[in-house]
C-alpha cells in the first residue's frame, strides 16, 4: 500500500507544478496581474469577479477554460487520492470505518474543487456583464469550501501523524 504513495506524491506535485507555471507564467499577466478565481482563499464578489473578468484576455480566458481546467480536474483527484492514503495509513490501527470516516474531508475537498471548476468555466462564459450576484457568490462558496476542506484534510492527517509519532515513541 505504501508504494502508491511516491507515485500520488509526484503525479500531484507534476500537476501541481504545471498548474502553476501556467497561472504565474500566462494567466495572471492575461489578467493584469490580478489572481484566477482558485487563488482566492476568502472567496469573492461580484464586482471582484467582473474586474477579473474585464481584466482577463483572450488567451487568458481560453487558457483557464480548456489547459488549466484539464489540469485542474486531474489535481484535485489525485491530490485527495494522495491525501486519503495519507490519512488511511497513519489511522492503520483505527477502525476500518473510522479510518474512512477521516477520508471523508479529502474526498470533499475534490468534489468541491471540481464543482468550483464548473462553476467559475460558467463565470467566465458569461463574461463581466453576464455573470449575476448569484452566480458569483455560488462559485465563490465553492471555492472557500474547497480551501477549508483542504486545511480541514492536511490539519487531520498533522494531527494522526502526531499521534502516530508519539505512540512510536512510547514504544521506544
Amino acid at each position: 500500500m505504501m508504494r502508491a504513495t511516491p507515485i500520488l506524491a509526484a503525479l500531484a506535485a507534476s500537476l501541481f507544478g504545471v498548474m502553476v507555471w501556467i497561472v504565474h507564467s500566462v494567466l495572471k499577466p492575461a489578467a493584469g496581474g490580478l489572481p484566477p478565481f482558485d487563488e482566492r482563499i476568502l472567496g469573492y464578489d461580484l464586482e471582484q469577479a467582473q474586474a477579473y473578468l474585464n481584466a482577463l484576455d483572450s488567451t487568458g480566458k481560453a487558457l483557464y477554460l480548456v489547459e488549466l481546467r484539464l489540469l485542474d480536474s486531474a489535481f484535485p483527484v489525485v491530490f485527495a487520492l494522495l491525501l486519503g492514503h495519507l490519512i488511511m495509513s497513519q489511522a492503520a490501527n483505527m477502525h476500518p470505518w473510522s479510518r474512512l470516516v477521516l477520508v471523508i474531508p479529502a474526498a470533499g475537498y475534490a468534489m468541491m474543487d471540481l464543482c468550483e471548476n464548473a462553476l467559475v468555466a460558467g463565470l467566465l462564459r458569461a463574461g463581466a456583464d453576464g455573470i449575476t450576484p448569484e452566480m458569483v457568490a455560488r462559485a465563490s462558496q465553492f471555492t472557500v469550501s474547497k480551501w477549508v476542506l483542504l486545511l480541514i484534510s492536511l490539519g487531520l492527517l498533522s494531527v494522526l501523524w502526531a499521534v502516530r509519532m508519539r505512540q512510536e515513541k512510547g514504544r521506544d
